[in-house]
Parts: structure tokens; sequence; C-alpha cells
């Protein structure tokens, strides 16, 4: 109801103008009372011309206006999801290199355990192992069969060194997030 009042108190001066040209109409009126109503009827309408000119005007105004901060606000946009895209990508790339990285050093210190360990079964092979072999068999290729063995088997331990180092850093790094 309130919005209904406010249109009518808006254009009342309008309302009252007509109201008032249609009682001029009514017989019975005078030729020159006609015309001066007619003049003034003409006057008001002149200025409602003016108004709503003036209306239209402000209004295609604040038009174009909005349709360029529109047109800024779509541009500005594209640039933004532009940069998050590009950021997403960069970001990528970013966590690619520094998982080659973590695997890079997992790997170093996997062989570098390895290496220990093949140290250390070569020297069990040597002290224990082969004095072993050599009191109880005549033959000598069975210390190289070994040796061998033990050769062959430094691949399948590095890969299982790798994959227990890779496993504890990737729960050292949740413990880390979930913090």
């Amino acid at each position: 109801m309130k919005k209904k009042n406010r249109k009518e108190k808006v254009f009342q001066n309008e309302i009252d103008i007509l109201n008032h040209a249609r009682s001029c109409v009514q017989p019975p009126i005078e030729k020159e009372e006609l015309q001066s109503k007619y003049g003034d009827l003409c006057d008001k309408y002149e200025s409602l011309i003016g108004i709503a000119k003036l209306l239209t005007s402000v209004s295609d105004r604040l038009h174009l206006r909005l349709d360029k901060a529109n047109k800024k606000l779509i541009t500005q946009s594209e640039e933004i999801q532009e940069m998050n895209d590009a950021l997403i990508e960069k970001n990528k790339k970013l966590e690619d290199t520094m998982s080659a990285m973590v695997r890079a050093t997992i790997g170093r210190k996997a062989s570098t355990i390895v290496l220990v360990i093949a140290i250390i079964l070569f020297i069990i092979s040597e002290i224990i192992i082969e004095p072993v072999i050599e009191n109880n068999t005549d033959n000598e290729y069975i210390g190289y069969i070994g040796k061998g063995a033990i050769a062959l088997l430094l691949k399948p331990i590095d890969v299982i060194v790798e994959r227990y180092l890779i496993r504890q850093k990737m729960k050292d790094h949740s413990i880390e997030t979930d913090s």
C-alpha cells in the first residue's frame, strides 16, 4: 500500500492537471475560458515533456554507466580467471617439482642405506659364511653364488627401503597437515 501511495504522490500534480483538464471540457464553457485553460494545459504539458526528457536523459546516462560497469566487471572477472588458471598451473608444476625432489632425496637415502646393508652383508659373507663354505665343501663356486645372490638382492632391498621411506615421509606430512 505504501508503494502505491508514493507513486500516486509522485504523479499527483500531473493527475490534478489531467482532472482539471477533463473538468474544463464539461459544458457549458466559454470560448475564451476554454482557450485560456487549453493554453495552461499546453504549458503544463510542455513542462511535463521537459521533465520526461530529463528523466529519460538521466536514465540513459545511468544505464550507460551500468553497462560500462558490467563490461568492466566481466573483463576483470575474465582476467582474474586467467590469473587463477595460471596460478593453478604453476602450483601443479611446483607440486610436481617438489614431489620429484622428495623422491630424489628419498632415493639417495635409500641407496645409502642399501650400500651400508650391502657392505654389512659382504663383510658377514667374507667373515662368517665364506669360511664355513670353504671348510664344508670342495666347490669354490658356492661362495661366488652366495655373493651373486647378495648382489641380486640389492635391487629388491633398495625398492623396499625406498617404499618404506616414502611411506614414512607421507605419514610425517599427513601429521604436519593435521596439526
